[in-house]
């Protein structure tokens, strides 16, 4: 493909990239549950339709190409064309989410559990942080001038999302947690809090720093020096709790009221399927026809 083409065909799959996180912002919703004590629970409605999981598939791929900077801004300047790329990124989506939906041996059934589910509501939960700004008092509270860009691989060491926020005119750290389960989502949470709580305890700080080092410059020299604050005393805790069979995120939960930050820098989202594997399924289908979308 000439240049020329190639340069219009980036632009059009950044469109592509945008107009799949608008249908995606306009569907999806989230309602914040008024009884518990020891977090804030946010219901997130809305992601099971059809639409919604052609768009999330789009934006998967276009995250995987660096569609989006960590400024939570759109660029086209890593985007690829051409039958080659084309080639490359079908291999690393298939290498993440499977070749197929069919999941039939134990060690396949294990990857879709372990690894493809959990890497897919980790993409969920990064795509919720990305839409955050679009009405920044809906998920954090605030306006999010840094995230880290998630995971490559389903496996990899670390914490699933953190971002950088101002909450008023103060620099707060979100970190993520991401949990899969069609059966166990109270159990889930109660793995998602231990993490939590190891970061009370001090455990994980060189790595949060570290983290906190590669998102700096994307910040104002104002915020800037409050990133060491952020890091000791401005934390948000937000686990993310995919899941099928109920569970009760209303009651108060030792675990939750146990961390250090403040109930409402403890934010649950509670993304209760009615499909679970029919979900992930749809979002795997939409990825891999979104290879051919974003690189043309």
């Amino acid at each position: 493909m000439a240049v020329g083409g190639i340069q219009s065909g980036v632009v059009l799959s950044l469109q592509l990239v945008e107009a799949a996180l608008d249908e995606i912002a306009a569907s999806v919703s989230l309602r914040a549950l008024p009884e518990p004590s020891s977090h804030t629970a946010l219901v997130v409605s809305g992601v099971e339709s059809s639409e919604v999981a052609r768009s999330l598939g789009r934006v998967l791929v276009g995250l995987l190409l660096g569609a989006v900077r960590c400024n939570v801004s759109l660029a086209a300047a890593l985007l690829v064309g051409g039958a080659d790329d084309r080639e490359q990124l079908a291999g690393d989506v298939v290498e993440l989410i499977g070749a197929n939906n069919s999941f039939v041996t134990d060690g396949e059934i294990l990857f879709r559990d372990t690894k493809r589910n959990a890497w897919l509501a980790e993409g969920l939960l990064h795509v919720l942080l990305v839409l955050q700004n679009r009405d920044p008092g809906e998920l954090l509270g605030g306006r999010i001038h840094a995230l880290r860009q998630m995971h490559p691989i389903p496996t990899q060491q670390g914490f699933d999302a953190v971002a950088l926020y101002v909450r008023g005119d103060v620099l707060s750290l979100a970190i993520g947690e991401s949990k899969a389960s069609r059966l166990d989502g109270s159990g889930q949470l109660t793995q998602a809090a231990k993490i939590f709580k190891s970061l009370d305890s001090g455990d994980h700080l060189r790595h949060l720093r570290q983290e906190l080092m590669a998102l700096e410059g994307y910040l104002s020299t104002e915020l800037a020096g409050q990133v060491a604050n952020s890091v000791l005393k401005q934390r948000c805790y937000v686990p993310s709790i995919v899941h099928e069979v109920p569970f009760d995120a209303r009651r108060d939960r030792v675990t939750l009221k146990d961390l250090t930050p403040p109930r409402e820098h403890k934010r649950l989202l509670i993304i209760r399927l009615q499909d679970f594997h029919g979900f992930f399924d749809a979002v795997a289908d939409a990825m891999r026809e979104a290879v051919t979308e974003i690189v043309v």
